[in-house]
């Protein structure tokens, strides 16, 4: 019988707080603009302890509804907590399509990029990466969505597909929010271009090239940065 959910979050807290750092804390929430609460751990303290718990007491069977439940928490390792959970090959190619609406939840709540760039390419890309048909149709919902986190999803998703990007989609959500002044979005598209190029240089080049005068600035500028 597997741990709940509950019982998981409880052991969870109780052994991060026993590791809490006030000092550390403070400064960790005024990296992220004082928008979250924090324990106060260190990413390689924090990755052991995760690791240990999961060793010793497995993870609940509702592995989806632990994310929820974590993300309930007012501390930010718990979000990250529950990112590192999901990320687990294991548990990524237990996901389906019908699980994507839920992993949308935590991507526009307590939204910020320390928790989007890790649930868009590496949950939402791996649920839809075999779908081409439904990544389609997704992007093209949410890069239309006034939610600024799931266009940056759209744009992002793909960064791990490499020579099975549809370059088509990439190409055509980044012109349709070429026009964004939100700096995630703009970031977003020069990074998708960027990690793009590292396959396909010549087609980032000339993308960047023909719409030179629409792309704004930062997007050009990371887009290029390894172009040699």
């Amino acid at each position: 019988m597997s741990i709940s959910v509950s019982a998981f979050v409880g052991e969870l807290h109780r052994t991060f707080a026993s590791h809490a750092d006030a000092k550390r804390a403070q400064a960790m929430s005024a990296y992220m603009r004082d928008q979250f609460a924090f324990y106060g751990i260190d990413a390689p303290t924090r990755q052991i302890l995760q690791r240990e718990i999961r060793q010793r007491l497995g993870l609940p069977s509702d592995v989806l509804g632990l994310a929820h439940a974590l993300w309930q928490r007012d501390e930010r390792e718990m979000q990250y907590a529950a990112c590192a959970i999901l990320t687990q090959p294991v548990v990524q190619r237990a996901l389906l399509v019908d699980d994507v609406p839920s992993v949308v939840d935590l991507i526009t709540a307590k939204s910020w990029w320390d928790t989007v760039d890790v649930l868009a390419p590496n949950v939402i890309g791996s649920i839809l990466r075999p779908l081409p048909d439904q990544l389609v149709q997704m992007a093209s919902a949410w890069i239309e969505s006034d939610n600024i986190w799931l266009q940056r999803t759209a744009i992002i998703m793909q960064l791990r597909y490499r020579a099975a990007t549809n370059v088509d989609v990439l190409f055509d959500c980044i012109l349709r929010r070429a026009a964004s002044t939100e700096f995630f979005v703009r970031k977003g598209a020069g990074w998708a271009l960027r990690q793009y190029a590292y396959t396909a240089p010549d087609a980032v080049r000339a993308f960047v090239e023909e719409h030179r005068n629409v792309l704004s600035g930062l997007t050009v500028r990371e887009a290029l940065k390894r172009i040699p």
